[in-house]
Order: C-alpha cells, then sequence, then structure tokens
C-alpha cells in the first residue's frame, strides 16, 4: 500500500475513504509505464491521452484523477437511475469503474443486483472482475482480487448515522455440502437418471426374458446408445458437472 496519496483540498465527488481505495490499488507513477494487461498508464492509474514519452508531476496526476472520477460519479449515478446509491456504495462502483471502465460497469452484475436491490448479490458480485489477460492468458491476480474485496466491504460499509452496526459474535457455522442446495440439485439429476435407465434396463430384461448378465453382454455388445437413453444420461452429466462445479467452487472459499 503506498504511503502518497491524493490531496485532500480536491474536490473529490465520493468519500476520501474510497478514493483513497482506489489510489493504493492504483500506485502513483510520474513517468508512463504499462501495467500488466500492457496498457500505456501514467498518474493514477491514468490511460486516456498517455503516450510513453508521458511524464506528470503529482498535482496534475491528482487533478486528473480528480476529474475522472467526477465524470465516474455522474456516469454510475445516471446508471443507477432511481437507486441512487449511498456515499460508500457510489465509491465503491466508481472504484470499479474505474478500473473496469464504464462499457464493463454498464453491462456488470454489480449494477444489475444493485439496481434490483440485492445488496449482498451486489458486494459479491465485485469479486467476479478479478481477472486480466496477461501476455493472452487470461489470469486470476491477487491484486485485483484485493481490490475487489476491499470495494465490496466498502459497498456494504453503512453510513454514519444509520444507526449502530451491530455486528454478531456467534456467527453460524458454514453450510455443509450435503446441506447445499446447489448440490442436493445436482444429485437427484443423477439420480432421476440413474433411476430412468435401470428401469428400461429392467423392461428390456424382463421383455427379453433374459438374465442380468444378458442384460450387461447387451449394454457392451450394443452399437450406440439406445434412443430412449439419452436424457437419462443427459440428467446424469449434467448432475455430475453440477456437483463437481459446487465441490470446486467450496474448495476454492465460494460460498
Amino acid at each position: 500500500m503506498t504511503t502518497v496519496k491524493p490531496a485532500i483540498e480536491f474536490p473529490w465527488p465520493i468519500p476520501l475513504g474510497a478514493v483513497f481505495l482506489i489510489a493504493d490499488a492504483e500506485g502513483l507513477r510520474l513517468k508512463a509505464y504499462r501495467c500488466p494487461a500492457g496498457v500505456l498508464t501514467c498518474g493514477w492509474g491514468e490511460t486516456d491521452g498517455v503516450a510513453s514519452t508521458t511524464v506528470w508531476t503529482k498535482e496534475y496526476a491528482d487533478q486528473r484523477l480528480c476529474s475522472s472520477l467526477q465524470e465516474r460519479a455522474e456516469q454510475v449515478r445516471t446508471l443507477c437511475g432511481v437507486h441512487a446509491p449511498t456515499d460508500n456504495e457510489l465509491g465503491a462502483m466508481v472504484s470499479l469503474a474505474y478500473n473496469i471502465g464504464v462499457e464493463g460497469f454498464t453491462n456488470s452484475t454489480v449494477l444489475r443486483a444493485h439496481k434490483a436491490g440485492d445488496h449482498q448479490a451486489a458486494s459479491r458480485a465485485f469479486c467476479l472482475w478479478d481477472k486480466a489477460r496477461i501476455n493472452g492468458v487470461l489470469r486470476t491476480l491477487n491484486g485485483l482480487t484485493a481490490r475487489r474485496a476491499a470495494e465490496a466491504a466498502l459497498y456494504l460499509t453503512p453510513e454514519e448515522g444509520e444507526g449502530n452496526y451491530k455486528m454478531p459474535q456467534a456467527v453460524s457455522e458454514e453450510k455443509l455440502m450435503k446441506e447445499s442446495t446447489i448440490a442436493t440439485t445436482g444429485a437427484v439429476s443423477i439420480g432421476t437418471g440413474a433411476v430412468a435407465i435401470l428401469g428400461q434396463l429392467g423392461e428390456y430384461a424382463t421383455s427379453a426374458g433374459t438374465s442380468v448378465r444378458s442384460v450387461k453382454d447387451f449394454l457392451v455388445d450394443a452399437i450406440g446408445i439406445p434412443s430412449s437413453w439419452f436424457f437419462p444420461i443427459i440428467l446424469i452429466v449434467i448432475g455430475a458437472v453440477v456437483i463437481y462445479r459446487r465441490v470446486e467452487q467450496r474448495k476454492q472459499g465460494w460460498a
């Protein structure tokens, strides 16, 4: 985290805490450089009008940041429409828009969830923007992950005067995988498909008057999959994928 801060006397359109969040994440460079994604950058993460020979003073860098944040704040307010954000919500969303661009923010889940009034979903959606393409490869970057977490926390921070911000000290344990609605849905999908296939195998065995051995031989020797098995197999595959992805999400610390 940089110890250098933007000058506080500028007419910042968002809380200073949000300004410093952006400044700490971007860092100050007074000579043009290429960011990890290869974009020419100068000052506090500015990219507009930056050439390889660009050199700024800190005062000019502060002015550019203030001007950019004023523009972003107005754009974010306009996009939120009647769902006016609080100062902290605005600061968090301006930080995101400053980093990913207004077009990205316009199409973001953060904005959609905010406008739907689902603030928990909006805060979680900040973490969807934690990747950048480095040398042609899409990578999750620690710096982006940390910034998104800070923005999400700021977004949920209540305004002063909103009353006591109570923090419970008895917190529920994380939900077990077997209690997960998503994982249960996947298991039901697998079970439904398996029952359908076994039922059809039973019908085949009965009608043909064959033993279980004959059913096995049929499965081994048959060419292709019987058409009546198509949807049950699809259910099994979908269920397996759902459970696998749910387990991987839990391993990575997701919900």
